[in-house]
């Protein structure tokens, strides 16, 4: 058997792959557009157009390799921002997933049942309830010395007398504890909204803990 014609054989097809690639190089044709979108041909592109993107079509016209355009500095500029927004909305989601299971493992090392979370809210609940209780009592209190204060303050300028400075600043200052108890109770009652979602959200998170544990067992 002659051993010398496969390997003249496997010759053969490399140097007609060697010919037709040479051949095909010898037919390729560049194309690239300009800047009014005309559609150009020919042997090379001209250096305006290299950064611009580009074919090499072979004799049948097919394109054979497309050679992208360079991307300009604003194009390059927002892939960075968009990189460094996806690094940042990552954090955020890692951040809020371990905060998230933080508060999973509180919620099961501090209650048993659900009824143990109502109670710590009705207690908290209750804790404000009280403190608006005295706020608006003192709201009560304030509202009538007002009215004390003015009509003390009326009597005298009816007299024709002068008003003591006193007077005027009690005035000044029970209206200023007026206005600080009244935005008191809108935070405690805005706390206390709060405190009833966010407990409202604890109960159905504590169930579905206990549902998924008592799935594992």
């Amino acid at each position: 058997m002659n051993k010398t014609k496969p390997f003249q054989h496997i010759l053969n097809v490399c140097l007609f792959a060697c010919l037709s690639l040479a051949a095909t190089q010898a037919y390729a044709l560049k194309k690239w557009v300009d800047e009014n979108g005309q559609v150009h041909y020919g042997d090379r592109v001209p250096p305006q157009y290299l950064s611009k993107q580009h074919s090499t079509l072979n004799e049948q016209g097919l394109t054979v390799r497309t050679k992208k355009a360079l991307k300009t500095q604003e194009q390059l500029d927002q892939e960075e921002a968009d990189r460094a927004a996806k690094a940042e909305a990552d954090k955020k989601r890692l951040i809020e997933q371990r905060r998230q299971a933080l508060h999973d493992r509180v919620l099961l090392d501090t209650f048993t049942t659900e009824d143990d979370l109502k109670l710590a809210r009705d207690k908290r609940i209750e804790a404000i309830d009280s403190q608006i209780s005295l706020a608006q009592t003192l709201i009560k209190n304030d509202e009538k010395k007002l009215v004390d204060v003015k009509r003390r303050i009326k009597e005298i300028e009816d007299s024709n007398r002068i008003v003591p400075e006193n007077l005027h600043k009690e005035i000044t200052s029970v209206s200023r504890q007026l206005e600080n108890n009244y935005a008191f109770i809108e935070d405690k009652n805005n706390e206390r909204a709060t405190i009833l979602e966010t407990f409202d959200k604890d109960v159905k998170r504590f169930r579905e803990l206990k549902s998924a544990k008592k799935k594992k067992h």
